[in-house]
């Protein structure tokens, strides 16, 4: 089953992935589809400027004084030299040459042109018996024009074409009368097109460059080979990533179960203090996993793993057995004290937990000592009826109930309501919050002190660490503290030894 689990994360994240990958190398394709034709449109503008400021130099005519005499064709054939984009130059006036630069066999079938300047028109030019035409550029000049042909904006010329007969670039006026000038041509529908606008006060061009499936391939930068490449290394990297993950926590189970047969689970414990006379009350009883090394495991590294697994108690129940046997060989010396233990939702569901306290009970283990449970506010109690049901069994042997890490949850004061809890602990993101001006929130701790002074509860503040918040925390009645102030956790002997 777990191979399987694997192999159908591995093609999953495999087909994803070439998706992906084309999907990117498309919009790669696209992005440079749409650069393309922005240099074209660049290039049909310079085209046209370079061809007006050639034009600009040309003497002034009219028909009344127009002679078409060899100064003027050397001045036609020296402009056309001159100049970049320009093939053919005449005087013309409608579809009759007047005067040319260099004599071209010209059958003419239609002209349309339409303006695009005060004195310059745009034009094409249909020719007979051919489905070729040009594109001319128009000076007006009185009652005479000249007229000028301009050399084809083949796509190619600007832009790697490495494709035949794949591409189109038409240029579209929406002027009177419509004009569409086109570059190339292919059979077929267009695979991808791009659009660019130019708007002028005389007319609103289109330019369009357009191409088929081979002219768009020719975009992609990245092969089919390679993608498929890319797409198995990063398939199986997570699906590596995955199966280490798998063991990992494979393993972390396994080693919580030994660790729990070998009593690797033990307390810490951190005082409680009564600030007003500075003696130690009582203690928080933390678990730590002492590894066979003789190393320390944060409880942040396994304890969340084991509260959503199912593991919690049974780690709680091999740290019980640890404390007993503390306070069985160093709690005669030391004054009577409260051990509190953490508990979560699991642990009211649990009647061997209960068997394990109720039998410790019974047989005086703790001594003068008392024991009492903490239940975390930041995980839910699904049913509170029924938790207040199996906590009236720990009730019953004089255990008391205090709610942790009070108004960071779900349960807020309806746990106190229904729970029958005996002490409000301040969390320590609250007590933090004190001597800081830029996000102390007094109404905050003020409000969570006072419903407990209103609910006849006790109060330990967590998490305690300078003089001020001590001091804070005394003007509000509040002398049960428990933080580094006084003390971080300690182990059992160390505890067991202290003094302020």
């Amino acid at each position: 089953m777990k191979n399987i689990k694997f192999h159908v994360l591995f093609l999953s994240v495999l087909v994803i992935s070439i998706m992906g990958f084309k999907a990117f190398d498309h919009f790669l394709a696209r992005q440079i589809i749409a650069r393309d034709a922005e240099i074209l449109t660049e290039k049909f503008q310079k085209v046209i400027q370079d061809s007006i400021e050639q034009m600009e130099k040309l003497p002034d005519i009219s028909s009344e004084n127009f002679v078409c005499d060899d100064e003027l064709i050397d001045i036609l054939k020296v402009s056309v030299f001159d100049a970049n984009f320009i093939r053919w130059m005449g005087i013309t006036k409608q579809q009759t040459i007047y005067c040319e630069s260099n004599a071209i066999l010209r059958n003419i079938k239609d002209v349309q042109t339409h303006r695009i300047s005060e004195d310059y028109s745009l034009g094409v030019v249909q020719l007979e018996n051919t489905q070729s035409h040009e594109l001319v550029l128009v000076r007006h000049v009185n009652d005479l024009f000249y007229t000028a042909s301009i050399i084809p904006l083949e796509p190619r010329y600007f832009i790697p074409v490495e494709c035949d007969k794949c591409l189109e670039y038409k240029l579209s006026f929406s002027a009177e009368p419509f004009l569409v000038f086109g570059f190339d041509n292919y059979d077929g529908i267009n695979f991808v097109s791009e659009k660019t606008v130019l708007r002028s006060p005389y007319f609103e061009a289109t330019f369009e460059l357009s191409g088929n499936l081979d002219f768009y391939q020719q975009y992609n930068t990245i092969s089919w080979v390679l993608i498929l490449l890319l797409s198995i290394i990063l398939a199986s990297w997570i699906t590596y990533v995955y199966w280490r993950w798998s063991l990992s926590s494979v393993s972390l189970h396994k080693q919580i179960l030994q660790g729990v047969t070998r009593n690797e689970f033990i307390p810490f414990y951190q005082p409680i203090i009564d600030s007003r006379n500075q003696t130690l009350v009582g203690c928080e009883v933390l678990m730590r996993w002492s590894r066979p090394d003789g190393s320390l495991m944060p409880p942040n590294q396994f304890i969340p793993y084991a509260e959503d697994n199912g593991l919690i108690v049974a780690m709680t129940e091999c740290m019980v057995e640890h404390m007993v046997k503390d306070i069985q060989t160093y709690g005669d010396a030391m004054p009577a004290l409260f051990f509190s233990v953490n508990i979560v939702p699991d642990h009211l569901k649990n009647d061997d937990f209960f068997k394990l306290i109720k039998g410790y009970i019974d047989n005086q283990a703790f001594g003068k000592h008392r024991l009492g449970i903490e239940i975390t506010e930041r995980m839910p109690i699904d049913d509170l009826t029924q938790a207040r049901s199996f906590l009236d069994k720990f009730y019953a042997l004089g255990i008391e109930l205090k709610l942790d890490d009070a108004g960071t949850g779900y349960g807020g004061f309806s746990y106190v309501q229904q729970l029958g809890i005996s002490t409000l602990k301040i969390d320590k993101m609250f007590v933090d919050t004190i001597g800081h001006d830029d996000n102390f929130n007094a109404k905050t701790i003020e409000a969570i002190i006072s419903f407990s002074k209103k609910s006849e509860l006790d109060i330990i503040a967590e998490g305690v660490e300078t003089q001020e918040q001590v001091d804070y925390l005394a003007q509000h009645k509040v002398y049960l503290i428990q933080g580094y102030f006084y003390s971080k956790p300690l182990d059992s002997r160390a505890f067991f030894k202290y003094k302020i």
